[in-house]
């Protein structure tokens, strides 16, 4: 017997010669998951919008790209014993917090990390943490050299907090 003939005789790994009758039955199957995914791609493009808050602790909208600052971002913190820590640098005299949605959605890997936003051309650093549907910001002097070190890290003077919300980036002024 050749090895073309064996070839010849094999059909499928656990197949058996069968009509190809069966295919309909396979492509109806097909074509009733594409209609379920583009009904799911319809539903999801008809999300509605939601609404901004209102009222005079909501100060703006979290709705700026973090890529226009250029930021530089670091994975780790010296002596974060957490290791849950991450820090970025810029210089740019900006507003953070309209900044801090894309900045969650960039480089928050996970809820329970801690970032900071050290930004040289204010002298500030901003902390940011995940506080459910929401994230937690503060804004502080910048202490020198705290970059290097997470025991001084956030050691400034806290100027203002707010929560920013995940669902539409609205910015609530908290203190």
């Amino acid at each position: 017997m050749s090895i073309l003939s064996i070839f010849a005789g094999l059909t499928g790994c656990g197949k058996s010669k069968e009509p190809v009758e069966s295919n309909k039955e396979s492509e109806a199957v097909s074509e009733s998951v594409v209609q379920e995914s583009e009904q799911t791609e319809e539903a999801t493009e008809a999300a509605p919008e939601v609404e901004h808050r209102t009222g005079d602790t909501i100060v703006g909208v979290s709705d700026k790209d973090i890529s226009e600052l250029d930021p530089v971002f670091w994975k780790s913190v010296v002596n974060d014993v957490t290791g849950k820590w991450r820090y970025a640098t810029i210089s740019n005299d900006v507003n953070i917090q309209d900044y801090v949605l894309s900045y969650y959605k960039e480089y928050f890997k996970s809820d329970d990390e801690v970032h900071a936003i050290i930004n040289f051309a204010n002298n500030t650093t901003t902390r940011i943490n995940s506080g459910g549907d929401r994230l937690l910001v503060t804004v502080l002097d910048y202490v020198d050299g705290e970059e290097h070190d997470a025991k001084k890290m956030f050691g400034g003077t806290p100027l203002e907090s707010y929560c920013v919300y995940l669902d539409n980036g609205d910015i609530e002024i908290t203190e």
